[in-house]
């Protein structure tokens, strides 16, 4: 499939009496030199792009092409070696001059060809692009295994990591996914790769985007047009636990999209379930030569309802006017029991059992409804885009605990609960112009601005005794305020300089905070920071045909913590352990250099460092003054040091069978003065296999194995995991069953470790899940003639990310 680029200028010429009319020009390539026996076509500018002429050009470039009417045209020109050029033309006289500018195609020479496909990777100067389309082994996928297919990408536990790393922010077509949690999960389970064209990934974010997040960029691009009318698509997916059989989950929804005139509506609608358990051991040291060991397990429930609808209005060709709304509806509840025992081999009448329940009940309601303009303001692509969008994100989490601790005969009952409301608004608006100078080279610039208000409350209550009625812990109680504001501004050009593509851009962002806590102790925090972030791309090609390349990168980025890790409420968990927030919080500050050497446009080869400053971790660490107790609670952790190297290699083993594999290599070294300092070696290897069996029937694999991982104050020991699926489409493709086996062996899930501390190990093993097997159907409809979509972009993205 080529690519359409319009790439010249338009000429209106005034209107002439003659019944036939000529249109002639010389076609040209980017640097003035003529493009010989290129191939012309006059077609018709409506939606049946009929076709009126035809003509090669000569030699020199040059071409005569007589057309019987007058009228609105679209003049195409292809070549080998050069991208699909296409020019809206008017043609008012009797005679029309027009002049085309074509771009020699990045590709080899045989790839552009009838029954050419694009590479399944592309790099660019600032991303890593993925084509889906046509690309085998996405056939069948849901965007979330998808995503998984790209290098360096791994989905593990529902979490997408890129290079090691958390990604910070999923969009679809440039806008950010108002999503976290299980809702994104199962939003990027329900969209389909059917729908997606490509998937871009940005490890280092160029200066248009903001400067929040270490984690880079993933943006899923879907592809344009669409019928007429009404068309969509309706899905369900029915899984459970293959072991247990009694932990049903389900997937349902529908994508509808209606066209009329100028006016586009569309609206999305998803129903999650999900029923699953988590079984967690845990054994540390205590003081006077003591140890704790404690069993948890629990049974979890959690529901949403997903909706995404809204309009777009053609102001005229050039310029559309878009509002969307986004809701999200969740519900969750997990119930733990926990049983804990302290033992002292020296002194045991202070041994001690306690067996709790701590059962807790997470609500949330997201609404966001946001405002997008663009207008094309020349025929180079130049283009102003304005953006809005206001959100409110209310959350209600209920905790309770009922406890029983033995100690030395004596029992002791407890019980207490607390109630933590919290309420987000947020307001954003960004506005950016894109001046294209010429096919080459751009330059962009933009301002954003950003207010957000949350507020965060808690109620404790406590019986004494227990089964009394519960007493309000004033002490406990607070209200806790945070303010932010945030003004950002960017410069970004690109260019060719000594035959090297050059990117370079600065952002600045000032931000201003401010959080009060009201409680027994009244406190106030604030800060008022500036930063510069540069960034910079260099790419040269090493050939001539512009399949091998080398590409330097170095950007500067910051990671700001999330609303959620400010927010100081206590979580129970048990009697020695809890969870906080953290209002005292700095960003973290990150730097990182890359250098990539691409091959034919498909073998990828990656060098990295990477260096972080008050690293935020969010670890399990000792109370102070109380060691015995512990608490899982995000801080500023001194550094971390990451040096990476990595290989992506495809290969079309046979003409059925086609393979993806990856590897990486990772040094890490993380140094907290006073806590923690420990280095691992880190080893990633992941294949992804499709099998064409013929008859729309595809089968597919996907394995990984890692050595190790590094989480927050946590050492990991190796995990690994293999998926495999089976797909049918029926009626023209337009039914698709499936099945699906996650986890196969039994393996992914069961996760073992040790968080380190000063002079604090805690030993713990996880089990959240076993093999799962998933029944799929999805049917695609349509009715009418194809139409063009808008991109509807977010300027909230920043933002949503931090809300979870």
């Amino acid at each position: 499939m080529k690519i359409l680029l319009v790439l010249c200028s338009l000429f209106s010429l005034s209107i002439s009496g003659f019944s036939q009319t000529v249109v002639s020009g010389n076609i040209k390539d980017q640097t003035g030199a003529p493009v010989a026996f290129a191939f012309v076509t006059i077609i018709t500018s409506d939606s049946s792009h009929k076709n009126i002429a035809a003509k090669i050009a000569d030699t020199s470039g040059k071409f005569e092409i007589t057309l019987k009417d007058k009228g609105r045209y679209v003049i195409r020109a292809t070549a080998v070696g050069f991208d699909e050029t296409r020019k809206n033309i008017s043609v008012n006289q009797s005679s029309s001059q027009v002049d085309l500018i074509m771009k020699k195609s990045i590709n080899n020479l045989h790839d552009v060809t009838v029954n050419a496909r694009r590479p399944i990777v592309e790099r660019k100067i600032d991303r890593l692009v993925m084509n889906v389309e046509n690309n085998p082994l996405a056939t069948g996928k849901s965007s979330m295994e998808t995503i998984g297919l790209a290098p360096g990408v791994l989905i593990y536990n529902n979490q997408i990591l890129l290079n090691g790393i958390p990604v910070s922010k999923i969009m679809v077509n440039g806008k950010m996914l108002q999503l976290s949690g299980d809702n994104l999960t199962n939003f990027l389970n329900s969209l389909r790769s059917e729908d997606i064209k490509s998937i871009e990934i940005m490890t280092h974010p160029p200066a248009e985007y903001d400067a929040e997040g270490a984690g880079g960029i993933i943006n899923i691009i879907l592809k344009k047009g669409g019928q007429t009318g009404l068309n969509g698509s309706i899905y369900g997916n029915f899984s459970e636990m293959s072991k247990y059989f009694n932990f049903p989950g389900t997937s349902d929804g529908a994508q509808l999209n209606f066209k009329k005139g100028k006016v586009g509506l569309f609206a999305n609608y998803d129903y999650n379930y999900r029923k699953h358990f988590q079984y967690l051991t845990q054994s540390r040291s205590f003081s006077n030569n003591g140890t704790y060991t404690a069993e948890d397990n629990a049974n979890k429930h959690s529901s949403s309802n997903d909706v995404h609808t809204g309009l777009t209005y053609d102001i005229t060709d050039k310029q559309y006017l878009a509002i969307d709304y986004t809701g999200s509806f969740s519900n969750d509840a997990e119930n733990w029991i926990a049983k804990s025992k302290v033992t002292y081999p020296s002194n045991p009448t202070n041994n001690s059992t306690s067996n709790g329940s701590f059962p807790n009940v997470w609500s949330g309601k997201y609404n966001d409804v946001g405002l997008n303009y663009h207008i094309q303001t020349d025929t180079l692509g130049s283009s102003f885009t304005l953006l809005s969008d206001y959100t409110h994100n209310a959350n209600q989490v209920n905790n309770s605990v009922t406890n029983t601790t033995i100690t030395n005969d004596i029992s002791t009952d407890t019980a207490y609960r607390n109630f933590t409301p919290s309420v987000a608004k947020i307001f954003t608006a960004d506005a950016k112009y894109l001046k294209v100078f010429n096919a080459a080279s751009n330059l962009s610039f933009g301002a954003k601005i950003s207010s957000t208000n949350i507020n965060n409350e808690a109620n404790f209550q406590y019986q004494s005794p227990y089964g009394s009625p519960w007493i309000n812990s004033n002490d406990q109680n607070f209200i806790y305020n945070y303010k932010e504001n945030i003004i950002a501004g960017y410069i970004n050009y690109q260019g060719k300089i000594l035959n090297t593509i050059v990117q370079a851009g600065l952002r600045g962002e000032n931000t201003h905070y401010s959080g009060t806590l009201y409680d027994t102790a009244y406190a106030k925090t604030g800060k008022n920071y500036f930063g510069l972030f540069p960034s910079l791309f260099l790419k040269r090609n090493l050939n001539k045909a512009g399949d091998e390349s080398l590409t330097f990168i170095y950007t500067r980025r910051l990671s700001r913590p999330s609303f959620d890790n400010l927010n100081p409420h206590v979580v129970y968990v048990d009697n020695y352990t809890t969870g906080r927030g953290n209002p005292y919080l700095q960003p973290e500050y990150d730097n990182s250099y890359e250098v990539n050497y691409t091959l034919k446009n498909k073998y990828t080869f990656t060098a990295n460092y990477f260096y972080a400053k008050d690293v935020i971790i969010n670890g399990i660490h000792p109370v102070a003054g109380s060691p015995d107790q512990m608490t899982q609670q995000p801080v500023n952790s001194g550094t971390s040091d990451k040096w990476m190297l990595s290989a992506y290699i495809p290969v079309n083993i046979t003409k059925w069978w086609t393979t993806q594999e990856y590897a990486e290599y990772d040094y890490r070294h993380l140094n907290a003065p006073g806590a923690y300092n420990f280095s691992k070696n880190l080893v990633t290897l992941s294949t992804n296999m499709q099998f064409d069996l013929g008859k729309n029937l595809t089968a597919s694999l996907h394995a990984f194995y890692l050595n190790s991982i590094i989480s927050n104050n946590a050492i990991l020991d190796h995990i690994s995991g293999m998926d495999i699926a089976l797909q049918k489409k029926f009626f023209n493709k337009r039914l698709t069953l499936k099945a699906a086996l996650d986890d196969v062996f039994s393996t992914e899930n069961n996760v073992k470790g040790t968080f380190y501390y000063t002079n604090f190990n805690l030993d713990f093993s996880d089990i959240e899940r076993k093999q799962k097997f998933t029944l799929g159907i999805v049917y695609n409809f349509d009715l009418g003639k194809a139409f063009k979509s808008h991109k509807i972009e977010s300027s909230n993205e920043e933002e949503q990310s931090r809300l979870k």
